[in-house]
């Protein structure tokens, strides 16, 4: 008698289970691990973001005004000419002071100012500072593009310095913008001999050539340099803009009442920088309060005077819309703390106050020359006195002193007056428009037409 061994009981699941379970945990503990991992890469770039400057920022904003040595900088308000203070601060190792004086001038001729800046930049670089380095080259690249008083080749050589400071800096696309700008007006402009522009090409190509391979924008500029390096012989056409607004203002003296309250301000801003420079900023506060009771006097002085001037002729219109523009940029200063310390509260709870009126009082210096302009005889000057008004517009705009300024407005006028100098037989030789695409956005010189 045979037996045959069966079992009718279905196999066991349990070990199936608890695969099953096991693979869920894991790759839920996968995928928990890969998120905490993006999340971290995440923040990791955003800090390193917010932590490297861009070079695409307010001016104003930009300046560290922590790092200004009070003692030094209220020279100027005492009544130190502020070129010459630049010069000394930066020479004493005063960067942030020197940047500070400089950014908000309005009395250093365009040529100096630009020039102390190119410098200031390359301090910068030596510090170990590259991206204010580069802050700063920015500024000088802008100034070479609209400053219509700096000469053909300077304006070429502070482009070719601050092209090779940004790719210094690792801001590439911004150096071979710049090179661009520097190679378009080597090209383009009126009245350059062929050795100069050889000049002109070699040194660009030497400021490209060490990076020539960092990206394809790069070696085609570099490649187009070295092609014109060979063949400098070029006949530059169209017309410069010759600078001609300010021979229009008129000076006018200021009353009585003005010349004193600018006085005593000089005198407590002397003050005060002995004051700190002697106890090394403590136990100054007498001080500083004579300082704003002295600035808010003047600011009221001002104000009479600008309102209440007389009789006075179109030329003297103009002088004092400067001079009170020159005065809020001031004002300004002082709301943003430029001066390294905080000197007259109303005015930084004002800020955007001052901002407001500083914008108004640039479209009604446009209102002006626009005036001025439809008086010339010649629909020549007519268009190029247009023209430089809206260069030295969009100028203030890239410096900051011109606050939420309508740039592509500008952009569009710039346009127009330009296809009217076409019109009129004399082109631009070089044409300026608005490009909200470049690196960083601003004007730029054109291809010539």
């Amino acid at each position: 008698m045979s037996y045959t061994l069966s079992n009718d009981r279905p196999p066991s699941t349990a070990p199936q289970q608890s695969r099953r379970w096991l693979e869920r945990l894991l790759i839920a503990a996968f995928l928990f691990s890969l998120l905490i991992g993006l999340a971290a890469l995440a923040l990791f770039w955003v800090m390193r973001n917010e932590s490297q400057p861009s070079i695409n920022v307010d001016p104003l904003q930009s300046v560290r005004t922590q790092l200004v040595a009070p003692q030094l900088a209220l020279r100027e308000l005492s009544g130190d000419a502020p070129a010459a203070l630049a010069a000394q601060v930066l020479q004493a190792g005063h960067r942030e002071t020197a940047r500070a004086i400089l950014t908000f001038a309005t009395a250093i001729p365009g040529v100096e100012r630009t020039a102390r800046l190119a410098t200031l930049a390359q301090h910068y670089s030596a510090a170990g500072e590259p991206e204010i380095a580069a802050q700063v080259a920015s500024q000088v690249v802008a100034d070479a593009i609209l400053d219509d008083a700096l000469p053909v080749r300077e304006r070429v050589n502070h482009l070719i310095q601050s092209a090779a400071l940004l790719y210094a800096s690792r801001f590439d696309a911004a150096a071979t913008d710049a090179a661009t700008q520097a190679l378009r007006i080597a090209v383009q402009a009126p009245g350059l001999l062929p050795a100069q522009r050889s000049a002109l090409f070699n040194d660009l190509r030497d400021a490209i050539d060490p990076y020539a391979n960092q990206s394809e924008a790069t070696r085609a500029l570099n490649a187009q340099v070295a092609d014109y390096a060979r063949n400098p012989y070029l006949i530059g056409a169209g017309v410069l803009v010759t600078p001609t607004m300010a021979a229009f203002a008129q000076p006018v003296a200021y009353d009585s009442s003005t010349q004193e309250k600018i006085a005593a301000r000089q005198g407590a801003a002397r003050i005060l920088a002995d004051r700190i420079e002697f106890t090394g900023g403590v136990d100054i506060e007498p001080e500083r309060q004579a300082l704003a009771a002295a600035l808010l006097a003047e600011d009221a002085a001002r104000t009479q005077f600008y309102q209440n001037p007389g009789e006075i002729t179109r030329g003297q219109q103009l002088w004092l819309l400067l001079d009170r523009r020159a005065w809020l940029v001031e004002k300004l200063r002082v709301a943003m703390q430029g001066y390294g310390l905080s000197l007259v509260p109303e005015w930084e709870a004002q800020a955007n106050q001052i901002r407001a009126d500083l914008n108004a009082a640039h479209n009604y210096l446009d209102t002006v020359m626009a005036a001025y302009a439809s008086d010339q005889q010649a629909p020549l000057e007519q268009t190029l006195l247009q023209i430089e008004t809206q260069h030295w517009l969009a100028q203030q705009a890239m410096r900051g002193l011109y606050p939420n300024a309508p740039v592509t407005t500008i952009g569009e006028l710039l346009r127009t007056y330009q296809d009217e100098l076409m019109r009129q037989g004399s082109p631009l030789a070089l044409p300026i428009a608005y490009d909200a695409t470049a690196t960083p956005p601003g004007f730029r010189i054109q291809p010539a037409p």
